[in-house]
């Protein structure tokens, strides 16, 4: 079977799921795969996705006048299922005060991607922004969810780039926000990372300008990719150089299973990311904002700087927390009680 023909078996037998479920009046298992088609998603190129989907999971329950939902969106190459491990009573997310709901980002190969479209197939599907990310989750949330407000929205790595974007888009509709090692703005090292990391997928030899038959194999990106994550001291810490083969073995292993053009396409959305659309500073597009914002930053990031972010935060007053840790893109395996319990802090109570 083929990738595209698995990926939409899997959403059509989520979708069956929700409708025995809807139709026996029980309430939505946490975690169930269910899906929003927004119908045409207008992109900032003026090109479109149609059909437009959109997938999530959600996790608690809405309260009776449905101001306690949490929305958020995956991170680069991830899905909301490896989200599932931040909700619950006694998680980043707590679910016995909050609606969560993880999102499923433009081109992650659930929601509509190069890889399950069945009219903008493989390379023939545009090129997408952040921004237009946070547009198709801002439908979901009042098209689909049909909230008239969100109480935070919290990211990761590329989802905290789409939190700052939905601060800037959608300020008015949500509380808080909890941008975690991401950035408002890609600095110069940034872009160095990703352009090399987008010239080693288009010059994998069986990438064929991303019209292949076979998934390439990507071994140079991968590589690359593994070595972006941590810190070189963090590394070199963990890692001994007999166990080295095997740490590369595993390394390379968790980057399988994601499509090249899926990972093209998210990856060109963020060397474009932006939120002062070029015009005026960080300080300036920081200062109109007046939610309230917890930023989470590691000092030792070698994947997304994190100057932007602290400049974002000291212009508009957000609250800070700073990992000295050398896990570097990997945060939470240096800080992950410590961030939880700031963030858990930060929510309070809706």
């Amino acid at each position: 079977m083929s990738r595209r023909v698995e990926m939409l078996s899997l959403i059509a037998a989520a979708l069956l799921t929700l409708f025995a479920i809807a139709g026996s009046a029980q309430e939505i298992p946490d975690g169930l795969l269910q899906s929003a088609n927004l119908g045409r998603c207008t992109l900032d190129s003026g090109k479109w996705i149609e059909p437009c989907l959109v997938t999530y999971r959600t996790f608690g329950r809405l309260n009776a006048d449905h101001t306690n939902a949490v929305l958020f969106p995956s991170w680069y190459n991830g899905r909301s299922e490896d989200l599932a491990q931040f909700f619950g009573p006694d998680k980043l997310v707590n679910t016995s005060l909050f609606f969560g709901i993880a999102v499923d980002a433009l081109a992650d190969g659930i929601s509509s991607s190069p890889s399950n479209s069945t009219t903008q197939h493989g390379a023939n599907f545009p090129a997408i922004t952040i921004r237009d990310m946070v547009r198709a989750e801002y439908r979901l949330a009042t098209e689909a969810l049909h909230l008239k407000h969100l109480y935070a929205v919290v990211g990761i790595s590329m989802g905290g780039m789409q939190t700052y974007e939905w601060l800037v888009d959608y300020p008015g509709f949500f509380q808080k926000a909890v941008p975690i090692i991401g950035t408002p703005q890609q600095t110069s090292y940034d872009l160095l990372n990703w352009d090399l990391l987008r010239r080693l997928i288009e010059s994998d030899p069986g990438f064929h300008d991303g019209n292949y038959a076979q998934e390439p194999d990507l071994a140079l990106a991968n590589e690359f990719a593994t070595l972006t994550l941590p810190s070189p001291a963090y590394i070199a810490r963990t890692v001994s150089r007999e166990s080295f083969p095997e740490f590369l073995e595993n390394s390379l292993k968790t980057w399988g299973g994601r499509d090249a053009n899926d990972r093209l396409v998210q990856l060109k959305a963020m060397i474009a990311h932006d939120v002062t659309r070029g015009s005026g500073s960080i300080e300036e597009t920081a200062r109109k904002i007046s939610n309230s914002q917890l930023i989470v930053v590691a000092v030792n990031d070698h994947l997304v700087n994190p100057a932007p972010a602290l400049t974002w935060g000291r212009a508009n007053g957000a609250q800070t927390y700073v990992s000295q840790g050398d896990c570097g893109h990997r945060i939470f395996e240096c800080d992950g009680p410590a961030i939880t319990a700031a963030v858990r802090t930060f929510l309070g109570a809706p």
